[in-house]
């Protein structure tokens, strides 16, 4: 069964029901809105109309058999950065699986490509990102579908003055049946996940840019957080809201920022950064841009919440 959930109201006894586009409701004591970037639960919390905004970045992606890149002289298997005259690309090795990324960038166009194999598979995922810089970000309201299908005519056209060599118009070229992805992401961001009994993870909460491919994490630290708060031997019906106060206590900050940090790895990889696009600058300004995210102690963060909800023992 398919259901399309519409709205959320709130009953005079504190449970919320649930609207489905067909008519049907469901009353809940506690509604989790996981429901995405697009989300309709998202709109209950701030009691007002989200920014949900197109970045004017667009992805152009395509599945291709590793077999075409042999052409490719670049040892990808080692981490490397080529940074020139307005444009950058990276590529990195992860354990046995392969993954390459390019941050490609100039001028008014800027962009990245980022495909991706595994070692044991026969198929090979390319994404390659354009972004008009000359217009504010949520001056353009992009119309649905998202995504549709591209021509690899239009990709190459895209591409054909970046002077990005060899290797990635190799790349490009191998793109035959592009999809095109219009990336949008919350701007600004939410000041807190929680109303009532209403609560926010994921894409629903903090929908953001994928520049350091962080976006996904946060939504897994969201449910660790909220499933260790409400899954506490200790948990009743009566702590519900400390325990949801708890979870927006920790979670909104940090999420917010590592939100706010991807949008600004963007900037940089593509010489929009504060500290400006000089090899240097640039070095300089992603040298601690994942420390925060990478070290984030969210254990130790979760049981002290625990412990302010049900008291010092933590979580079992």
């Amino acid at each position: 069964m398919e259901q399309r959930c519409v709205s959320v109201s709130t009953l005079s006894s504190g449970s919320h029901v649930l609207h489905f586009a067909d008519g049907s409701t469901y009353e809940a004591d506690l509604v989790i809105g996981a429901d995405g970037i697009r989300s309709v639960i998202r709109e209950f919390v701030p009691g007002r109309p989200t920014s949900l905004v197109y970045s004017n970045t667009v992805a152009y992606r395509s599945v291709i058999s590793p077999e075409a890149l042999k052409a490719v002289k670049t040892d990808m298997l080692r981490p490397l950065c080529w940074i020139g005259k307005d444009k950058v690309s990276v590529v990195k090795s992860i354990s046995d699986d392969l993954l390459i990324e390019y941050y490609l960038a100039y001028h008014i166009i800027s962009s990245s490509g980022k495909p991706e194999v595994a070692s044991n598979t026969e198929k090979m995922n390319l994404v390659v990102f354009s972004t008009n810089s000359t217009v504010p970000i949520g001056s353009e309201n992009v119309p649905l579908p998202w995504a549709k299908p591209a021509s690899q005519e239009e990709l190459l056209h895209e591409f054909s003055q970046a002077g990005w060599g060899k290797d990635a118009n190799i790349i490009l070229k191998e793109m035959k049946n592009p999809s095109k992805w219009y990336l949008h992401f919350l701007y600004p961001p939410l000041s807190s996940y929680v109303r009532e009994r209403v609560v926010l993870v994921g894409d629903a909460a903090h929908a953001m840019l994928p520049y350091l491919g962080s976006g996904a994490g946060q939504g897994f630290e969201d449910v660790y957080a909220l499933c260790t708060l409400l899954g506490d031997a200790r948990a009743r019906k009566c702590y519900l809201d400390n325990a949801l106060k708890a979870y927006d206590s920790i979670r909104v900050a940090h999420a917010n920022m590592v939100q706010k940090r991807s949008t600004l790895m963007g900037d940089i990889v593509e010489k929009r950064g504060p500290g400006g696009g000089t090899t240097p600058q640039i070095r300089d300004q992603l040298k601690d841009i994942y420390h925060p995210i990478w070290h984030h102690d969210l254990k130790r963060e979760v049981n002290r919440a625990v412990a302010s909800v049900y008291g010092p023992r933590g979580a079992l």
